[in-house]
């Protein structure tokens, strides 16, 4: 695990993480980058990642808020654009791995190990998918349709938190 990091914006405040999960040549595996990856100039770091369980520690270790995004498997119509509580966060494909332990676990892990890094306040953007086990680039047209509605989502939680004391 990485150290305390410091990532004060120059006002003594903590900088708000996005945090865009996938696989890029995945079909609609991919879309948390892509969300990301059109965030343009917003007041967070944004950083994108292929791994899931106790590795995203080391991304959101030193933050006081987290934005995930990810692609996720509820039943619901392909392309809807939710926020989840913690508790959902296991259903997220990268979030949650079968070769470790969930997020939702890895949480509890770093709020035991790491109690003064650990972010107060993470919110989890999950973006519903079609087809996650065909190799290509393009997400299907349901995702690739909601990929706006996520990204306008992200900046407005990034403003509201931003706004916080």
């Amino acid at each position: 695990m990485a150290g305390k990091r410091d990532q004060s914006n120059g006002k003594n405040e903590k900088v708000v993480l996005v945090l865009g999960i996938g696989n890029p040549i995945l079909t609609d595996d991919a879309v948390g980058l892509l969300v990301v990856q059109q965030l343009g100039d917003v007041a967070a770091d944004i950083k994108e990642a292929a791994v899931g369980g106790v590795s995203l520690l080391d991304y959101i270790l030193g933050y006081s808020t987290v934005i995930i995004v990810d692609a996720v498997k509820k039943g619901d119509t392909p392309g809807t654009v939710s926020v989840l509580q913690e508790d959902e966060i296991k259903r997220a494909l990268h979030a949650s791995s079968t070769h470790d332990v969930s997020f939702f676990e890895a949480l509890q892990i770093g709020r035991k190990l790491f109690p003064q890094e650990m972010p107060s306040r993470i919110v989890f953007v999950g973006i519903e998918v079609q087809d996650t086990e065909t190799f290509s680039e393009t997400p299907t047209e349901p995702v690739r349709k909601a990929i706006p509605a996520a990204v306008n989502l992200v900046r407005n939680l990034v403003d509201s938190y931003t706004l916080l004391p």
